[in-house]
């Protein structure tokens, strides 16, 4: 009698309540799956974001040293702030675009060249200062060709004149 009291208790309470039991437990790891997979796309969009975040610093830079347009007030602002910083004297500015260079990259921005005509006027050490402030700018100057002649009528002045032909780039 108490075996077959023992079976119809299981059979009547415990096995209803092991079955309770068990889709509990089918639905937690469902749910943990569920939270995992999601907890992975989450990380993989803040990681995509980061990453977009740098490539947005990148492209800032990018668009410092090469701009999208001539900017050619720009230019000669920063000429003219990089002049005064070395202490030489601004004589003469003058500008040519040149034609765009072809890319070889479908969806690379075609580069266009600015050709620039600068003279400046100051002691050795300053036209020196000068040049290596051009080569540090921000903005890509490449320094093509220049004359250095005595800028007075005097050979022994201190004082040099330099004629400078720069390209300058930018983004079509």
């Amino acid at each position: 009698m108490f075996l077959i009291g023992i079976i119809v208790v299981a059979t009547a309470l415990i096995r209803p309540a092991l079955s309770t039991v068990t889709e509990k437990r089918a639905l937690l790891v469902s749910k943990q799956g569920l939270f995992e997979s999601q907890r992975s796309a989450v990380d993989q969009v803040q990681q995509l974001v980061q990453e977009f975040q740098g490539f947005a610093k990148v492209q800032e830079t990018v668009n410092l040293a090469v701009p999208r347009s001539e900017e050619t007030t720009r230019i000669l602002n920063q000429l003219d702030s990089i002049a005064r910083t070395a202490g030489v004297t601004f004589s003469s500015f003058d500008s040519s675009p040149k034609a765009f260079e072809t890319s070889r990259q479908p969806l690379a921005r075609r580069l266009g060249t600015l050709e620039l005509s600068v003279v400046v006027s100051g002691s050795y050490e300053q036209i020196k200062q000068f040049l290596k402030f051009i080569e540090t700018n921000v903005r890509v100057f490449n320094v093509q060709r220049f004359i250095f002649s005595p800028a007075g009528e005097r050979t022994g002045s201190s004082s040099y004149r330099v004629t400078l032909k720069i390209d300058t780039y930018f983004q079509d």
